[in-house]
């Protein structure tokens, strides 16, 4: 008989060890200089929390669109009138002990209700400045938008997620990479408080399932970021679809698009220190 299909999930050491992030992790060089395949995972989180946190503050709070007039999606028909069948799981979720989210010492975190309320006033199409995008698309972005920005700074929600669910260099840059052509090649979703911690969720689960063999139960994975498992799952999705599912990275990708993040951080700091402190640039 053949044998059984491979299941890489299950390989013993796939699972990093789960503690505290290090602290002795230096900072990572904003000049460039330094090399993916031997940057450690925390420095890797360090570039994308800073870029991030800079980017977010410099564009201030903006809402999304009020909920777009459009008819309701079509329901399935059901299993018995067509021929449809059940959807088989075909990489199972790595099975990580689940006693350290029991612990007294495990708090929940919250990161807001998402999307904004439907009084609340627009802030013109989401994507200024760049081609006109679809009402699939607007739709799609406001997944990404909370209703108030959460409390949590985004330093300790990164490292929440690399504490209690630990990832490689390659996922904390590759999630830079796909923040990239959303907010600033595409600019299909601002990068405002409001939006920064959604977009860091699902692009490292994201990033997460598209290069690794580890993949976190869905349940820990929403439980540690601060989310229903339905909206991760929405998240994930969402992602994908404004990506246009090209997710596949290389060395050199992971390279020059953070280098790009950092000096697009670098240059918002820069035009910080130069305008008024009352002046706070929004989208019209």
């Amino acid at each position: 008989e053949p044998p059984p299909p491979p299941n890489p999930s299950a390989d013993t050491g796939v699972i990093p060890p789960i503690a505290s992030p290090r602290a002795d992790i230096p900072s990572p060089p904003v000049e460039g200089g330094w090399d993916v395949a031997t940057m450690e995972a925390e420095t890797a989180m360090k570039i994308l929390t800073r870029t991030l946190a800079a980017l977010a503050s410099f564009q201030g709070d903006v809402p999304p669109t009020p909920p777009l007039s459009r008819p309701s999606t079509p329901t399935m028909s059901s299993p018995s009138n067509n021929h449809s069948r059940r959807r088989s799981v075909v990489r199972p979720a790595t099975p990580v002990p689940s006693d350290d989210m029991k612990a007294p010492t495990f708090k929940e975190v919250e990161i807001g209700s998402p999307e904004a309320c439907a009084s609340e006033p627009a802030a013109g199409i989401i994507g200024h400045g760049a081609e006109p995008i679809n009402v699939q698309q607007q739709a799609i972005a406001r997944k990404f938008f909370s209703r108030r920005p959460p409390t949590v700074p985004l330093e300790d929600y990164a490292i929440r997620l690399q504490r209690f669910c630990p990832m490689s260099t390659a996922v904390w840059l590759a999630a830079g990479v796909y923040i990239h052509k959303l907010v600033i090649e595409e600019k299909l979703v601002p990068l405002t408080p409001r939006t920064v911690h959604r977009l860091m969720l699902a692009s490292l689960r994201v990033g997460m399932k598209a290069l690794e063999d580890l993949r976190y139960p869905q349940a820990r994975f929403a439980a540690v970021g601060g989310v229903r498992e339905s909206e991760l799952h929405m998240l994930e999705i969402s992602l994908c679809y404004l990506t246009n599912f090209d997710l596949q990275v290389t060395c050199d990708i992971l390279h020059d698009k953070t280098m790009a993040l950092q000096q697009a951080a670098v240059h918002v700091t820069m035009l910080r220190n130069r305008v008024p402190a009352s002046f706070q640039p929004k989208l019209p």
